[in-house]
């Protein structure tokens, strides 16, 4: 089995739900139970990708047929659903579709999908800043999972609760950074840090700084992105009684990385663009992947 590797710019603020919440906000984002950390589940991340690869088939084949996006759907899904000259027509697609993405076993000869796809965890979280509007943020427990799961050796420095290592000093004032509230003292961080932020290639990489696990995880759970949404009533004009609620966002210039795992004899490549989430109609949800090689 062999893996890819993508980094998720988070380009509009994303909502990927956890349905009912019962603190302040009363549509949170999906988070790890023992980290806290925002994260996108796989099957999210599945059901995007399986939605893009249906919306190319249909437009480059169908699109001027009569048939809908919907009947592809359950063509591939269950079969028996297009007309027969039709999926002749566009069969090596849907072969080609269900052996990535796999049929739940609806078919008779159905199976589970030659790619596996993984949650998407958080790497670098944007942060106000006095110096440069937003900086990006990690910590050593986020870069050493990545690590991990890239099959890395990336050497850590200690970072203290009041320290701040920097990618590049520029973004240090008077030997300082300053994060929402917080101020820490900067630091210069080391060949290996910068040689990770150079591997991801991101065009930020002057901001990127790492601060202590404690920090992150305080960050990352207090400052996401909190919209207030209401309904308006169409007869009155008005707020509609009861039609007030938030919903919790990860905020635009986050990134994130995520591993598909593909059988040997598979070829498959996420798009270079996708919508995740909810609130695509508003513009929410759209990021932006790129495979890195590790």
């Amino acid at each position: 089995m062999k893996r890819k590797t993508y980094l998720i710019e988070v380009l509009t603020p994303l909502h990927v739900g956890a349905g009912q919440g019962l603190s302040h906000v009363d549509l949170p984002i999906m988070r790890e139970v023992h980290t806290g950390f925002p994260f996108v589940p796989g099957s999210a991340i599945k059901g995007s990708a399986r939605e893009y690869a249906l919306r190319e088939v249909w437009k480059r084949h169908l699109a001027n047929s009569g048939v809908k996006l919907s009947d592809l759907d359950e063509e591939v899904s269950k079969g028996k659903k297009l007309k027969e000259d039709v999926a002749e027509r566009i069969k090596d697609d849907l072969e080609y579709l269900r052996s990535v993405f796999g049929t739940a076993g609806e078919l008779e000869e159905g199976s589970a999908g030659n790619v596996s796809f993984g949650d998407a965890s958080i790497l670098l979280f944007p942060v106000r800043s006095l110096s440069h509007i937003f900086l990006l943020v990690t910590c050593p427990y986020v870069i050493s999972r990545f690590a991990r799961s890239v099959g890395m050796d990336i050497p850590l420095q200690k970072v203290g609760d009041t320290e701040a290592l920097c990618y590049s000093m520029e973004i240090a004032i008077d030997k300082q950074v300053v994060l929402e509230e917080f101020v820490f003292n900067a630091k210069e961080t080391g060949e290996d840090f910068k040689k990770f932020v150079d591997l991801l290639g991101i065009g930020y990489k002057h901001r990127v700084v790492c601060v202590s696990d404690t920090v992150f995880s305080e960050l990352v759970q207090n400052y996401t992105e909190v919209q207030t949404h209401v309904r308006i009533d169409p007869d009155k004009g008005t707020v509609a009684a009861g039609a007030l609620w938030t919903s919790e966002y990860m905020p635009a210039e986050s990134v994130l990385f995520v591993n598909l795992f593909l059988d040997e004899d598979i070829e498959y490549s996420l798009p270079g663009e996708m919508w995740f989430g909810g609130d695509m109609t508003t513009g929410k949800g759209r990021v932006k992947l790129r495979e890195v090689k590790t």
